[in-house]
C-alpha cells in the first residue's frame, strides 16, 4: 500500500490518542502539476510510538486483513500463524477458549524461560499469557516487531519479539456509525490417519499375535462379534458443535471528541463432550483534543466475562496418560467389539466391574467421565483492562505524556468429582459419603506508568526526535483454595456450596476441609531514551539505550541495561534511481540487546511476572517425613542469578518495483542468548546435587522473505497473491549437564540444536525372526543396542522452515481469499502410534486390552517375511521406547482460511437505510497434508499423547452497517 502519513517518527507521539494527519504532496512533472493525496503504511512501535514505512529502521511487519478478518478463532493470537516471516504460531489444544499455544518469533531463545513474545495493547504491555477475553472484532491492527531496533525499547521482555496490537478507535469528524457482525457455524473434529482396526480386524491381529478361543480376551471379542458389535468410539468421544458470535459496535466522532463502543457475545462448544466456552465483551474507546491540539486525551477500556468447561486434562498434566481419568484417550482406547452406554450412571458401572479395568473395561471409565456434571471443571473470568493517557504540546517541539494502565484478572475455577461418578464410587471406601469439590480464586491485579518527555525539531533536511521516558510495573497477585471431601449426592450442586458434609469431630473422620492461600508482590522499573534523526529522506538512524530493574534479583544484578543502534538508506530516493523499476528500496541495518527475566516459564495461562520469585534466596521448607511427621528442609538460593541477555543483529531490505505491483521484505538475523538459566551441576557434600543459576549460550540464525504481487487492481477486479517463508538454525553453543543424555529424548547438548532428539536409529526388520533391527554406532546392525549406539538426529519438535501463502480476489462486489500455511524440518515422538502399533504399549500386552491400528496385519510372519512390521511377538519391542521407530515427521502443508463472499456496491446501497453489507462462508483449518498420522501436527510439543485436537470450523457471516 502506498499510503504517505504526516507522523511524527521513532519516540514522537507519546500517548497521542493515535492520531495521524494525511498531508498533500505536490509532485511536478514535465509542464503540469499533479496534485495526488497519498500515505504511507504506519509502523507501530509500541509505547505510542509509530513511524512511516520508508523512515522506519526496524524489522516489522504489519498483519494483513486477511488474517484477521471473518475468522472464527477465539483466540485471535491462534490468527497469527503464518502471518508473518519469523513467526510460529501454533495452538497447543483445541479446547475453546484453551491457554495453551506457542508464539516464536525468531526461534527460541531460553530453555527454561519464557519464550513467547510479548503482547501490547493499546500501548501497555501485558503480563498476560492468554488472551481468551480480547474480542478480535474489536482489533484495528497487528503489528510484529522482531529485530532489536524495535524491541530494545521493552528492555527485559523484549527478548522473545513483540506483537503490537491496536483496538479500533472512533474518528475525528466522522459522524455517528453503527455496524453489526454475526457468525455461526460449526465445529468437527480433524481426520486422523490411525487406521483403527474394526471387530473384524481386531480378531485377526488377535490371531496373529497367537491368542485363540483358550484366550479371555479373544471369548469376549468372540461375543461382541456374535453381538453384531462393531464400536466406532470417536463418534462417542468427539460430537460436532455449534460456534456463533454477536457484535454491535457503535463510533462517534465530532471536531474535539470521538469515541468508539463494541458489545459482544461468543459461544463456541467443544469438539470432546463437556467442553465449551461463552463470553460477553463491552469495550469503550475515547479520544478527545483541545481546539488548539495542544492537549490530547485518550482512554480505552475493556470489560469481559467468560465462561470455559474443560478437561481436567487441560491444567492437569499428571493424567495425560492415564487411562481412566483422561477422556481423550478414549478414541484410542475402545475396543470395537465392545458396546457403548452399557452402564447408566458410575454407580452401576462400579458395582459390575469395580477397579478392574481388563479386557477394556476403562474405555467405560472415560465415558462415564463425559458425562456432563459427572467431573465439573469450568472457570469463571472476570477481565477488565483500561488505560488512560495525556499529552500536553507546550511548543511545537517540545510535550510531556503520562500513560497509566490497569489489567485485572479474576477467575474462579470449579473441579470435584460428583458423589454419584465413577471415580468417587471407586475412591468411596468405607466412607458413607465420597467425592469432592475444589474451588480456586485467583486475583492478578498489574498497573502500569509511563511518563515520557518529548522533543520534535527540523531544520532544513534534518529532522530529530528524542524522547526520556520511565515505566513503573506492578502487580499484585492472590489466591486461595479450598477443597471439601464427601458429598452429599441428594443436594449437591457443582458451585453453589450445597451437599457439603460436615466435619464430625472425629480423627479419621474424612471430610476435613483444605484450605490454603498465597500472595506474590512483584514489579519492574525502568528508565529509557530513544532518538530518531532523518536526512532528506534518504538516510536514518535511530538508537535506543534502557535501564531496567526487577524485583526477581538481588545486588548488582538487580538492574541492567539494554540498548540498540539501527540505521537506513532509502535507496530510491538516489539519483542514480531514477527511471528504474523500483518503486520504493530501502537497506535496513541493526544491532542491539534485550533482556529476558521471565527466567522460569509460567505454566498455560498464569502470569510470567510470578515464577521464579524466589530463585535467589534461600528457603526452609516443611516436608512431611516418616509417619506424617513434620520435618524440616533446606533448598539452596542463588543470590548470583541474573537476566538472559540476548544480543541480535539484523540486515533487511524492503522494496517495491514494477509500479508497485510487486512489493516485499528481506532480513537476515543472528540472534545469541547468553546468560541461560538452568540448574548448575555441584558437589553433593552439600546436602544438593544442582543449583539453579546462569548456565550456557545459544543462538538463533535464520533468513525471513515475505512477498506480495498485485497481479490485478482494476475498478472491478483485483487479484493479489503472497508468501512468506523463513528458516530458522538453532545452535546450543554452551550448556553443562549431568552425565550422558538418555536415549529416547529430547536433549539439551553444547554442539547441537535445543531439544535435538538422540535415538537409536531404527533399522529394518530381521527377516530370520521379525525382531527390530537398529544401528550401531560402527555402522552395523543389533537386536540389542547399546546406549553407545544412540545417535543425534539433527531434528527437534520445533520447526526449521515456515510460512505461508494465498491469494486474495475480487469482481464485482465477490471476493474469494484463501490462506495456507505449511512448517518443515520438525518431528516428533507419536506417543499414540506407540499405543496402537505396539503389541507391548501399554507397558504389557496390548493386544486385547485397547485398539490398535490394522497396520499389524501386515506383520512379519514366516509366510511374510519381507514385511516392514515388525513379529507381533518380536522380543525386542521395549526399543521402540527409545528409537526413531516412532519418532515421525511433523511437517505439514495446512489449508487454513478459505473465504468467500459478497459485498454491495455503493451504487447498490441507495435509498437503503444500509450504508454497507457484506456476506461470507468461510471455513477454518480445513484439510491438511502431512506424514504425520494423528489429529494435529501443530502444537509444538515434543509428544501427542493426549492433546486436545484443533477442530475444522466451518461458518457463515453477515456485517452490516448502517
Amino acid at each position: 500500500m502506498n499510503v504517505k502519513l504526516r507522523v511524527l517518527s521513532a519516540g514522537a507521539i507519546f500517548f497521542f490518542g493515535g492520531m495521524v494527519f494525511a498531508q498533500q504532496t505536490t509532485t511536478k512533472k514535465k509542464d503540469t502539476i499533479k496534485n495526488e493525496t497519498s500515505i504511507d503504511e504506519v509502523v507501530l512501535l509500541g509505547y505510542s510510538k509509530s513511524i512511516t514505512k520508508p523512515k522506519s529502521t526496524v524489522a516489522s511487519n504489519t498483519v494483513g486483513e486477511i488474517f484477521l478478518e471473518n475468522r472464527p478463532n477465539v483466540n485471535m493470537l491462534t490468527s497469527l500463524q503464518g502471518s508473518a516471516p519469523g513467526v510460529i504460531m501454533n495452538g497447543g489444544s483445541g479446547s475453546p477458549g484453551s491457554a495453551k499455544f506457542s508464539l516464536l518469533i525468531r526461534g527460541t531463545s531460553s530453555i527454561n524461560g519464557n519464550t513467547d513474545a510479548l503482547i501490547v495493547i493499546d500501548d501497555i504491555p501485558s503480563n498476560a499469557s492468554e488472551y481468551r477475553n480480547l474480542n478480535p472484532n474489536d482489533i484495528e491492527s497487528v503489528t510484529i516487531l522482531k529485530d532489536a531496533a524495535a524491541t530494545s525499547v521493552y528492555g527485559n521482555r523484549g527478548a522473545n519479539g513483540v506483537v503490537v496490537i491496536r483496538t479500533k478507535r472512533g474518528r475525528y469528524n466522522g459522524g455517528f456509525k453503527l455496524s453489526y457482525t454475526g457468525m455461526t457455524g460449526m465445529s468437527l473434529r480433524p481426520l486422523d490417519k490411525y487406521k483403527l482396526a474394526n471387530t473384524d480386524e481386531y480378531m485377526q491381529i488377535m490371531r496373529l499375535y497367537g491368542m485363540t478361543s483358550a484366550n479371555t480376551a479373544y471369548q469376549k471379542a468372540e461375543e461382541g462379534k456374535a453381538a453384531g458389535i462393531d464400536t466406532d468410539w470417536s463418534k462417542y468421544f468427539f460430537k460436532p458443535e455449534m460456534f456463533q458470535s454477536h457484535d454491535v459496535a457503535i463510533s462517534t466522532g465530532g471536531e474535539n471528541i470521538s469515541s468508539y463502543n463494541s458489545f459482544g457475545y461468543m459461544e463456541q462448544g467443544g469438539a470432546v463432550p463437556t467442553t465449551d466456552f461463552k463470553r460477553f465483551t463491552v469495550r469503550s474507546n475515547i479520544q478527545a483534543k483541545s481546539k488548539d491540539n495542544k492537549l490530547n486525551i485518550n482512554s480505552q477500556i475493556g470489560l469481559a466475562f467468560s465462561r470455559r468447561n474443560e478437561l481436567n486434562e487441560e491444567t492437569n498434566a499428571g493424567i495425560s496418560n492415564n487411562s481412566v481419568q483422561n477422556p481423550l484417550l478414549g478414541v484410542l482406547l475402545g475396543l470395537p467389539y465392545l458396546a457403548p452406554n452399557k452402564y447408566a450412571n458410575g454407580q452401576e458401572l462400579f458395582k459390575a466391574i469395580g477397579t478392574n479395568f481388563d479386557y477394556g473395561n476403562n474405555i467405560y471409565v472415560l465415558e462415564n467421565l463425559l458425562t456432563r456434571g459427572n467431573l465439573p471443571s469450568y472457570v469463571d473470568q472476570i477481565s477488565i483492562s483500561g488505560n488512560l493517557g495525556a499529552s500536553y504540546n507546550f511548543t511545537k517541539n517540545f510535550s510531556l505524556g503520562n500513560k497509566i494502565g490497569v489489567d485485572y484478572r479474576q477467575g474462579d475455577r470449579i473441579f470435584g468429582r460428583a458423589p454419584w461418578s465413577y471415580l468417587a464410587n471407586a475412591t468411596q471406601g468405607s466412607a458413607k459419603y465420597t467425592g469432592f469439590e475444589d474451588q480456586t480464586t485467583t486475583r492478578d491485579l498489574t498497573i502500569n506508568n509511563v511518563i515520557s518527555a518529548l522533543y520534535s525539531g527540523k531544520s532544513g533536511d534534518h529532522s530529530v526526535d528524542a524522547s526520556v521516558n520511565m515505566e513503573y510495573n506492578k502487580v499484585y497477585y492472590r489466591t486461595t483454595y479450598r477443597r471439601q471431601n464427601g458429598l452429599d449426592p441428594r443436594t449437591y450442586v457443582p458451585g453453589s456450596g450445597t451437599g457439603y458434609v460436615p466435619f464430625d469431630g472425629t480423627a479419621t473422620s474424612r471430610y476435613v476441609p483444605v484450605v490454603s492461600a498465597s500472595r506474590i508482590t512483584a514489579g519492574t522499573l525502568a528508565v529509557f531514551g530513544t532518538v530518531n534523526y532523518d536526512y532528506a529522506g534518504r538516510f536514518g538512524f535511530s538508537g535506543t539505550l534502557r535501564r531496567d530493574a526487577s524485583y526477581r534479583f538481588v545486588g548488582e544484578n538487580r538492574w541492567a541495561t539494554y540498548w540498540s543502534v539501527a540505521g537506513r538508506w532509502n535507496i530510491d530516493k538516489e539519483s542514480f534511481m531514477e527511471g528504474s523499476i523500483f518503486n520504493n528500496l530501502k537497506l535496513r541495518a541493526s544491532y542491539g540487546t534485550n533482556g529476558n527475566q521471565n527466567i522460569v516459564g509460567a505454566a498455560s495461562g498464569a502470569n510470567p511476572l510470578l515464577t521464579a520469585n524466589n530463585v535467589v534466596r534461600d528457603l526452609y521448607t516443611s516436608p512431611t517425613g516418616y509417619g506424617n511427621a513434620l520435618g524440616l528442609g533446606f533448598a539452596y538460593g542463588n543470590p548470583l542469578v541474573k537476566w538472559e541477555d540476548v544480543a541480535q543483529a539484523n540486515i533487511g531490505l524492503d522494496f517495491t518495483l514494477l509500479n508497485n505491483k510487486l512489493e516485499g521484505t528481506l532480513d537476515v538475523y543472528r540472534k545469541k542468548t547468553t546468560n541461560l538459566f538452568s540448574t548448575i551441576p555441584i558437589s553433593g557434600v552439600s546436602g544438593a546435587y544442582s543449583i539453579n543459576g546462569n548456565n550456557g549460550a545459544m543462538t538463533n540464525e535464520g533468513i525471513e522473505l515475505g512477498l506480495r504481487y498485485n497481479v490485478i487492481k482494476t475498478a472491478d477486479i483485483n487479484f493479489s497473491v503472497f508468501t512468506n517463508g523463513s528458516y530458522n538454525k538453532n545452535t546450543v553453543n554452551e550448556f553443562t549437564i549431568f552425565g550422558d543424555p538418555a536415549p529416547g529424548s529430547a536433549v539439551t547438548m553444547a554442539g547441537h540444536m535445543l531439544n535435538e532428539w538422540y535415538v537409536y536409529k531404527y533399522a529394518g526388520v530381521n527377516k530370520s525372526n521379525g525382531n527390530l533391527l537398529f544401528h550401531t554406532k560402527d555402522g552395523g546392525v543389533t537386536e540389542a543396542p547399546d546406549v553407545k549406539d544412540a545417535q543425534y538426529t539433527n531434528v527437534s519438535p520445533i520447526p526449521k522452515y515456515a510460512g505461508s501463502f494465498g491469494f486474495e480476489s475480487g469482481y464485482k462486489g465477490f471476493f474469494f481469499d484463501t490462506l495456507f500455511t505449511f512448517q518443515a524440518g520438525v518431528k516428533k515422538f507419536d506417543n499414540s502410534l506407540y499405543w496402537l502399533a505396539n503389541p507391548e504399549g501399554l507397558g504389557s500386552s496390548a493386544v486385547g486390552a485397547s485398539n490398535m491400528t490394522k497396520d499389524l496385519l501386515g506383520a512379519w510372519t514366516p509366510e511374510n517375511s519381507n514385511s516392514d512390521i515388525p513379529n507381533l511377538r518380536a522380543t525386542n519391542w521395549g526399543y521402540t521406547a527409545n528409537s526413531d521407530y516412532f519418532l515421525k515427521d511433523a511437517s505439514f502443508l495446512k489449508v487454513r482460511s478459505v473465504t468467500l463472499g459478497y459485498q454491495l456496491r455503493k451504487d447498490q446501497l441507495q435509498n437503503m437505510p444500509i450504508t454497507g453489507l457484506r456476506i461470507y462462508v468461510q471455513g477454518e483449518n480445513l484439510y491438511t497434508w502431512t506424514k504425520w498420522r494423528g489429529f494435529d501436527p501443530e502444537p509444538l510439543t515434543g509428544t501427542n499423547l493426549s492433546l486436545y485436537p484443533n477442530p475444522r470450523m466451518y461458518t457463515i457471516g453477515v456485517k452490516v452497517d448502517f
